[in-house]
């Protein structure tokens, strides 16, 4: 009796590790399909950034510029951003500041970093020249406006603004025909964040980004 008392024992806890991993089997797709999809969210809201900017320059005085050669928004960061995450006051850093990062965590964090910086680099070798191109296009424009105005400066502000849409819009439309690839780096490098997290800090992180 005891001996099968001993077996019916067993038995039941081999049913309970049974159904207790079947549980957590049938748990895991909901998971992954929860967590793909804040990497989306994350990414797609980091990569509207590069969309958000300002013409910087253009007007009667002041002659085009962008310092960060279009690469606005989170395409802006650099290695150097990376090696003093501590201190960086972009939002996405300051998430990372929030989330209790132990040191191997900070390093592992500073790695993808590089690594997206990277991947950005290669993806807008062209984009830069084509930056460049447009830019330098747009001032010669500017500069012949002031060069053929008569007097007439409500006319010349006019035409200056004009300018400086149609400078907005072909940018935008140069961003956009970059977008995809960008896009790509963007979320290898928050897929590779969430594989350096556990899942209380991947969680802070996603309220954090997407507050």
């Amino acid at each position: 009796m005891t001996f099968m008392m001993k077996n019916g024992y067993e038995l039941i806890i081999l049913i309970f590790l049974i159904v207790s991993c079947q549980s957590k089997s049938d748990l895991d797709p909901i998971d992954e399909t929860r967590i793909e999809s804040e990497i989306d969210k994350i990414t797609d809201v980091l990569h509207q950034t590069f969309f958000e900017f300002e013409v910087e320059g253009g007007d009667q005085n002041r002659a085009y510029e962008d310092k960060n050669e279009g690469l606005h928004g989170i395409y802006g960061v650099s290695r150097t951003d990376a090696n003093s995450l501590e201190g960086n006051k972009g939002n996405l850093f300051n998430c990372f500041q929030s989330i209790g990062l132990s040191l191997p965590q900070l390093n592992q964090i500073r790695g993808a970093t590089n690594n997206f910086s990277a991947c950005r680099n290669r993806v807008t070798r062209n984009y830069r020249g084509d930056f460049s191109s447009l830019l330098q296009n747009m001032e010669a424009q500017r500069k012949q406006l002031i060069a053929n105005h008569q007097g007439n400066t409500s006319s010349l502000l006019t035409q200056l603004n004009e300018l400086r849409n149609r400078f907005r819009a072909e940018l935008l439309e140069l961003k956009e025909s970059y977008g995809d690839e960008l896009r790509t780096c963007l979320r290898t490098y928050i897929e590779n964040i969430r594989n350096r997290l556990d899942d209380g800090q991947w969680d802070a992180f996603v309220d954090c980004v997407l507050d």
